[in-house]
């Protein structure tokens, strides 16, 4: 009888655990955020669904990023569409009435329990078995992604481009529980077609997962992994290919093309002055990584004290407990095959024309599960006092950081 009640316990105590992860991290994203955001493409989009249409009928002037349709009425909108397609149960009974900042609470809140569990899987792979881990240790970890980094600022206003973020980030840590529990690969490739329709570049992170099953191969040589990978990697590539198709797809019947060339077509923007090397460039690295490595707010006389450029902040600033994501084993494959993915998101990110406007340096949130997975490795399952440390000073930065942004106007400045 004993044997059967504990881990009934330990199954009850790990589920509260996790609905108060995600009341706790809702409420706060909700309290410290915008409460409503004007940039409501996805609802527009999910009701122009509902209609039979992929195009709006209306072209809101607060709405600048529109492309006319250029074989009939309407405007389409230039970002992927699988946000708006989840919003259409919910639209279909609000309206455009329905407030994007809350559907975007409820994947950003669900986030945070994610963690935890990946936490738990990270960390009971790289431990021996015999190793008596903390719950204490996955909560620290959920506290760091989920208020220690710019997740919370993204999470707290629903805006376009940050909603995309937020939901592309829920996919990703779905898909790597996946992977680090039952390793079904279609479904790993459906989840991560699911955060590349969510936001484009992180679709090189499958990469990872792809690397993770050669190396998981009980063959010795690589060639050897490589084939025995196989059917899991046509698997995981069908999973994936399906959201690659519908893309294909949802591009052919608007433009006329396979290729994403939304943003190329809205009007007027190549004339902005930071797209004067066009949209991608080698030449926008540079720029891009000095906010990502050196930005830093600025210290004013007035409340809150400091003013933050929008061009970026430092990650090691807003989250410096990511230092330990350089102490994660090198020798281990999950370390490289994490690094890998960081590397080809990064390619795509950091030769982009802008360098994300937000918070924090927040294109790198496309990577941040993956340091998410170097960091907790590199910590390991007994936290220290420096490691917790890091951790709520992570929390007061970005705590303040979002606050200032979201409740004093003058604060986000473009210098």
């Amino acid at each position: 009888m004993h044997s059967i009640k504990l881990p009934r316990q330990l199954l009850n105590r790990t589920v509260i655990i996790l609905i108060t992860l995600f009341v706790a991290a809702t409420i706060v994203y909700y309290v410290t955020g915008v409460g409503r955001t004007d940039y409501n493409y996805y609802v527009r989009l999910a009701d122009a669904f509902l209609h039979g249409r992929l195009y709006l009928n209306d072209n809101p002037s607060w709405l600048n990023e529109l492309v006319p349709n250029p074989s009939g009425p309407g405007w389409y909108v230039v970002y992927p569409p699988l946000p708006a397609f989840l919003m259409t149960p919910f639209v279909a009974i609000w309206g455009l009435n329905l407030n994007q900042t809350l559907f975007g609470l409820i994947f950003a809140g669900a986030t945070i329990p994610l963690t935890y569990i990946v936490a738990k899987a990270i960390l009971r792979k790289s431990t021996k078995p015999e190793a008596q881990i903390s719950s204490q240790a996955y909560i620290w970890f959920a506290v760091l992604f989920g208020f220690s980094t710019i997740f919370w600022y993204l999470s707290s206003i629903g805006s376009v481009w940050l909603i995309a973020q937020v939901m592309a980030t829920f996919f990703m840590m779905l898909a790597l529980y996946e992977a680090f529990n039952k390793k079904r690969p279609f479904l790993i490739g459906l989840l991560v077609g699911a955060a590349f329709w969510c936001r484009l570049p992180t679709a090189m992170g499958i990469f990872f997962f792809a690397a993770l099953s050669i190396s998981q191969q009980k063959t010795h040589y690589w060639k050897d992994k490589f084939k025995s990978a196989l059917p899991a990697l046509t698997q995981m590539a069908l999973g994936m290919g399906l959201f690659v198709l519908f893309n294909f797809a949802y591009n052919f019947i608007r433009f006329g093309t396979i290729v994403d060339v939304g943003y190329w077509l809205i009007p007027g923007v190549l004339d902005e002055p930071w797209f004067r090397h066009g949209h991608f460039s080698l030449l926008y690295i540079t720029e891009n990584l000095k906010p990502f490595l050196t930005g830093l707010p600025i210290l004013t006389s007035t409340a809150p004290f400091l003013q933050f450029p929008m061009a970026g902040i430092a990650i090691w600033f807003t989250t410096p407990a990511f230092v330990f994501a350089l102490k994660s084993k090198i020798k281990d494959p999950t370390t490289w095959w994490s690094w890998l993915a960081i590397l080809c998101i990064a390619a795509v990110i950091f030769t982009n024309a802008a360098t994300g406007w937000g918070f924090g340096y927040r294109y790198a949130m496309d990577f941040y599960p993956f340091l998410f997975i170097l960091t907790v490795r590199g910590m390991g399952p007994n936290l220290k006092w420096y490691h917790k440390l890091l951790i709520i000073a992570g929390i007061i930065v970005n705590a303040w950081g979002v606050i200032a942004i979201n409740q004093f106007p003058g604060v986000p400045t473009l210098i």
